[in-house]
């Protein structure tokens, strides 16, 4: 089985879709959203991320969660929009699934990347690892190492 794929960005999700296949972990579950544009449209942003989660969560019930969050050019406010956004994943799954959940955040500031992040977490999710938990990376870091390896960095 494939990893399950969501979110609110579709070229995140049709390069994740590019690199998908079957020895992918089944409990993992990756998700692409976009910051947006003007900070007017955060709440709304943060409501439609908000029901994605808790549904996708509810539906894949995973082990493990890697959401890349697109932030062109706006590095700072995207490490925070996915911190959010994994803590977030990682309360619900805990208090309304009764299960613990690996989150992992990837900030995507330059869109020439996307092709490159979603190789790393193919790469990611064809191990069994559930290190790193509320690790959030950037696209650039994974042009150098691996997505485990940047864990490792921030874990030890």
């Amino acid at each position: 089985m494939a990893m399950h794929i969501a979110g609110l960005d579709a070229d995140i999700i049709d390069a994740l879709t590019q690199v998908s296949t079957p020895d992918h972990r089944p409990d993992a579950l990756t998700i692409g959203v976009s910051l947006p544009d003007s900070p007017d449209e955060l709440p709304a942003c943060i409501a439609d991320v908000d029901a994605l989660l808790e549904r996708e969560l509810s539906r894949v019930s995973p082990r493990i969660l890697v959401a890349v969050v697109h932030a062109a050019s706006r590095l700072n406010e995207g490490r925070a929009f996915a911190s959010e956004l994994i803590d977030h994943a990682s309360v619900h799954s805990s208090n309304s699934l009764g299960r613990d959940l690996t989150a992992v955040g990837i900030v995507l500031d330059d869109g020439q990347d996307r092709a490159l992040v979603a190789r790393r977490i193919a790469e990611h999710l064809s191990g069994r690892s559930n290190l790193g938990d509320g690790t959030v990376v950037t696209a650039r870091d994974l042009r150098r190492v691996t997505l485990r390896e940047l864990i490792l960095e921030d874990v030890l």
